[in-house]
C-alpha cells in the first residue's frame, strides 16, 4: 500500500491536483471564449443581413424592402429571430415583432418583453437585439439566446466530462508513478543497507533501456559501489601482501638484531646488513604510503599541461650511462612535435624513470630498451619497450599487482612496488596503462586523455 508520507507519492498527488486547476483554468478560459466567438458569430449574422436588406432598398426600394423583411421573419423557425422594421415616424412597417416593452436598441432584452407573432420558442427566454438604419427607416432585428445556450451547454458538457476525466485520469497516473518510484526508491535504499551490512557486491537493479534520472542515480550509484568494492579488494590484497611479503625481512632483521644482542662486541659487518635491512623496510612502506597518496588524489592540484618530450628526453639522459655499464642499450624516440599531457611533472618524471629503471633491471645484457612519445587518435602516448625475454601473457596482468614479483625477478633487486607506483599515477592521470608483447621483448604503454585546449 502506498504511504501518503513518502515523497514521491507527495509529489505525484501535488502534480495531479496543480494540473487539474490548470486544466480547470484552460477549461473556464474556453468556455469565456466560446462564449464570445458565438455573440460575435451573431452579430456578424446580423450585421450580414443589414447589408443585404440595404442593398435591396437602394436598388428597389421600400416595397421591396419591406417584403425582404416579411420574408425572413416568416422564414424563422419558433421565432428564433426577429425583426421589426420601422418607418421614420415609427410606424410598423415589416416584421414578426408587434411591439417592445421599454425602449431597447441593442443588448439583450428578455423573451417575455417582445410581442411577436405566433408563440415563442420554449427554448427562447430572451434575444440579442440589434438596431441598424436603412435610409430614413430603422430596422431592429434580434436572434435568440438559445443558440449560444445550445453551443454552451454542449462546450460544458464536453469540459466537465474531460475534467473529470483529466483528474482521474491525472490521479490514477500520478498514483502509478508515483508507486513505480517508489519501488525503484526501495530499491535503492534496499541496496545502500545490504551495503551498509558489509555486503559490498549489492548492486541496484537497473534498466538498459530506461534513461530516466533515477536510473541515471542508479547506475552511478553501482559505479561507486564497483569502485568501493575494488578498493576494499585492493586494501584486503595490501594488507595480505604486506603481511606475507615483509614477514621475511623484519623476521630477518629481528634474527640480525637478537644476533647482535648476544655479542660482547659488535660485528660492524651484522650492523651494516642490519641498517640496509631496515632501510629497505622503510623504503617499502614509504612506497607504500606515496602509492595511497597518489590515490587518494592528493596532487591533482598540481597539475598542469606537460610536456612528455622533455620528460622522457631527462631520463634518457638519467639512465643511459647505467644502460651503458649493464650492457644494454638505451635508445629515444620522441616526436617532432610537442606532446602535452595535464599532469604533474614530478609523478610523470616518476613514472617513467621507474618503467625504465624496471626495463633496466629485468632485461639481460645486449638489450635494446626504447623510450618513446607519440599520438595515437590524438591521444598522448608514452611507451617503454625491450627486447628482452618479455613475460608470459598470463602474468601481464599480475605485474601492477603491490608486491608481485616474477619467477625470473627474484633474484633481482626491489620490492615489487615499481610499477605498482606506475599503474596509481597512470590512473590519477586518467590514462590507460596496458602490457603487450613486443616481439620481441615487452611493451608498456601509456595512453593519456587529450589534454583541454
Amino acid at each position: 500500500m502506498l504511504r501518503l508520507g513518502r515523497t514521491s507519492l507527495r509529489l505525484s498527488l501535488q502534480f495531479a491536483f496543480l494540473y487539474s486547476v490548470l486544466s480547470a483554468v484552460i477549461f473556464v478560459g474556453a468556455y469565456w471564449f466560446t462564449n464570445y466567438e458565438v455573440r460575435d458569430w451573431l452579430h456578424d449574422q446580423m450585421s450580414s443581413d443589414i447589408i443585404i436588406l440595404a442593398e435591396i432598398y437602394d436598388k428597389n426600394g421600400i416595397q421591396e424592402l419591406v417584403k425582404s423583411v416579411d420574408v425572413m421573419a416568416d422564414v424563422n423557425f419558433e421565432n428564433a429571430r426577429i425583426f421589426q422594421l420601422l418607418g421614420p415616424d415609427g410606424t410598423i412597417l415589416a416584421g414578426n415583432v408587434y411591439a417592445m416593452e421599454g425602449a431597447v436598441s441593442e443588448g439583450y432584452i428578455p423573451a417575455d418583453r417582445v410581442d411577436i407573432e405566433g408563440e415563442h420558442s420554449d427554448e427562447v427566454s430572451g434575444y440579442w437585439i440589434a438596431q441598424s438604419n436603412i435610409g430614413p427607416y430603422t430596422l431592429l432585428q434580434g436572434t435568440g439566446n438559445h443558440v449560444i445556450a445550445e453551443v454552451l451547454e454542449a462546450l460544458g458538457i464536453t469540459l466537465v466530462a474531460g475534467f473529470i476525466l483529466i483528474m482521474a485520469f491525472g490521479t490514477f497516473a500520478g498514483v502509478w508513478v508515483g508507486r513505480l518510484t517508489e519501488r525503484r526508491i526501495e530499491a535503492i535504499s534496499g541496496t545502500m543497507e545490504q551495503v551498509a551490512a558489509g555486503q559490498l557486491a549489492a548492486r541496484i537493479p537497473t534498466d538498459a533501456t530506461s534513461n530516466d534520472d533515477l536510473s541515471r542515480v542508479s547506475i552511478s550509484i553501482n559505479d561507486t559501489l564497483e569502485q568501493l568494492e575494488n578498493l576494499m579488494e585492493s586494501q584486503v590484497q595490501i594488507s595480505s601482501d604486506i603481511a606475507h611479503d615483509l614477514r621475511t625481512p623484519l623476521q630477518r632483521l629481528r634474527q640480525r638484531l637478537e644476533k647482535m644482542s648476544g655479542q660482547q662486541v659488535i660485528n660492524p659487518q651484522d650492523a651494516v646488513i642490519a641498517l640496509e635491512q631496515t632501510e629497505d623496510i622503510i623504503s617499502t612502506f614509504n612506497a607504500l604510503l606515496r602509492i595511497a597518496q597518489i590515490e587518494a588524489g592528493d596532487r591533482r592540484e598540481r597539475f598542469q599541461r606537460t610536456d612528455l618530450r622533455s620528460l622522457v628526453t631527462n631520463v634518457y639522459e638519467a639512465f643511459e650511462p647505467s644502460a651503458e655499464d649493464g650492457g644494454q642499450k638505451l635508445d629515444l624516440k620522441v616526436s617532432d612535435q610537442p606532446v602535452v599531457v595535464l599532469g604533474d611533472p614530478d609523478l610523470l618524471m616518476q613514472l617513467i624513470s621507474n618503467l625504465a629503471e624496471n626495463a633496466l633491471r629485468h632485461t639481460p645484457k645486449g638489450t635494446t630498451i626504447t623510450l618513446a612519445t607519440s599520438y595515437m587518435d590524438e591521444c598522448p602516448v608514452l611507451s617503454v619497450s625491450d627486447t628482452g625475454t618479455g613475460i608470459a601473457s598470463q602474468d601481464r596482468e599480475k605485474v601492477f599487482r603491490r608486491f608481485y614479483r616474477g619467477e625470473k625477478s627474484r633474484t633481482t633487486g626491489g620490492n615489487g612496488l615499481g610499477l605498482s607506483l606506475c599503474k596509481a599515477i597512470a590512473e590519477l592521470h586518467h590514462a590507460n596503462l596496458e602490457v603487450s608483447d613486443n616481439q620481441p621483448g615487452l611493451r608498456i604503454e601509456a595512453r593519456f586523455p587529450p589534454p583541454a585546449k
